[in-house]
Parts: structure tokens; C-alpha cells; sequence
């Protein structure tokens, strides 16, 4: 089956069309702006494509399920001439970036794929976790929002906290994967997250930032974020 393009995915953030392909996927709510100073530096070196999720446009309905999301994306890459050489997901996005990862895998490719602040078993959500989630997003919209706007964020964010819950991968990764963990270091199911990753990525490396997971992207955390995926992308010399 033939996927069907749909406006506005994936947005090209930066570089040009002579340098290797690099993906962005977004977290819970699919905002744009805190991905552009991380789509600036890696710019240098990649074209940098931001694939927002389905359910934010009129029209759209939200993806229910994390394979669903990851298909989508596959459908956007091989409507490509080239796959990504580097795949970039945070949360929720690393986890769409795994599994894209992983089915990119089985036709002998396998991009750099950096995971930031995932967990590859079923979420949990502390009380009032997604209502503070929730909040903070619409008021990221601004006091001027259009309520259709709002609208159509809630319920894709509704549609992906609910695909968290319910998905845990036994997909396994061959390629290079870059795992970055957020403060608090010991939060509850970290460890076992670590682990699970370990297990289903024989070529994983570990770093830890000091941002934590809502702040990561934010400019006084971007230089020790880009850092980390540089080194990672040139270890062996490229």
C-alpha cells in the first residue's frame, strides 16, 4: 500500500539537499519550536527534517498507537530518494524512532539513532502528570490561541498518552544507538528501562545530561545535548 503524502510532513529545519538525511521526532503534543536550536546545530552536517505527528492540522485525525505513528514515518521516508543517516527522537518520538529504526533495519539500513529520555516499557504516569503535561502546552500556545488549535493538540495528546501506556517494544535495533538520560537519574523504572534498552540494543552507548526531561531542549541545555550526539556521530572518525 502506498502511503498518502500529507501537508506539512515532514518540515525541512535545516541544511541543504547535498548532505546526509537526518529525521526529528517529537514528543507528546508535537510542537515545532523546541526542536529549532537542535535542528541549527545539526544543520551543519545533516538536512534536518522535523516530522510532526497527524492530529494537529484540521482534517487530521490522531495516530493510536506507536506503530501506527512509525508507520507513518516509513511512509514519508520511502517517498524519499535517500534514508536518514541519523534519526533524533525524544520521548515519545524516540520511541517511533525505534521501531522506524528497527524496520529500516530489516532492508540492511541502520541510521545513528539517538534516544533522549525514553523508556521502552508501558508509561506510568505520576498523578497529575499529563494534566500538568497538558496545561503546559496549551499555555506554549500562547493567551491568543485559536480554540480549534487547542482542540486538536488535546486530543493528539490525549491519542499519543494513551499509546505510552499501552506499548512496549521486543523490537531489537543492530545499528548504533545513543542513549541520553535526563535528571533525576533514580527516578522510579529508570533502571529497568536501562536495562530493557541494553537488551534490545547490542550497540548502545549511555550518557546522562543534566537537563531534565522537560527542559532538555531549552538553550542553557543545548550545548551539552549537541555535544553528546557529536561525539557519538564521530567516534569512529567521521
Amino acid at each position: 500500500m502506498t502511503a498518502v503524502a500529507v501537508p506539512g510532513r515532514p518540515i525541512r529545519l535545516a541544511g541543504g539537499e547535498d548532505r546526509p538525511g537526518c529525521l526529528i521526532l517529537p514528543g507528546a503534543g508535537g510542537g515545532l519550536t523546541p526542536y529549532v536550536g537542535l535542528a541549527s546545530v545539526l544543520g551543519r552536517s545533516h538536512s534536518v527534517d522535523f516530522v510532526r505527528p497527524l492530529g494537529l492540522m484540521p482534517g487530521e485525525e490522531p495516530e493510536t498507537t506507536v506503530e501506527e505513528m512509525a508507520e507513518s514515518v516509513l511512509g514519508i521516508v520511502n517517498r524519499t530518494a535517500t534514508a536518514p543517516q541519523l534519526v533524533v527522537g525524544w520521548s515519545l518520538g524516540a520511541l517511533v524512532a525505534w521501531e522506524v529504526c528497527a524496520r529500516l533495519a530489516e532492508d540492511e539500513h541502520r541510521p545513528d539513532l539517538v534516544i533522549v529520555d525514553s523508556l521502552p516499557l508501558p508509561r506510568v504516569p505520576e498523578p497529575g502528570e499529563d494534566e500538568w503535561i497538558r496545561d503546559k502546552m496549551v499555555a506554549d500556545l500562547g493567551p491568543k490561541a485559536d480554540p480549534q488549535t487547542v482542540a486538536r493538540m488535546v486530543r493528539t495528546f490525549v491519542a499519543q498518552a494513551a499509546a505510552l501506556t499501552d506499548y512496549a517494544t521486543e523490537s531489537s535495533y543492530p545499528g548504533r544507538v545513543l542513549l541520553l538520560v535526563c535528571r533525576p537519574y533514580d527516578k522510579a523504572g529508570r533502571e529497568a528501562a536501562v536495562r530493557r534498552w541494553r537488551e534490545l540494543a547490542p550497540n548502545l552507548d549511555l550518557a546522562h545530561l543534566d537537563a531534565g526531561h522537560h527542559d532538555v531542549f531549552e538553550p542553557a541545555h543545548l550545548p551539552q545535548l549537541t555535544e553528546a550526539i557529536h561525539a557519538f556521530q564521530n567516534q569512529d572518525g567521521r
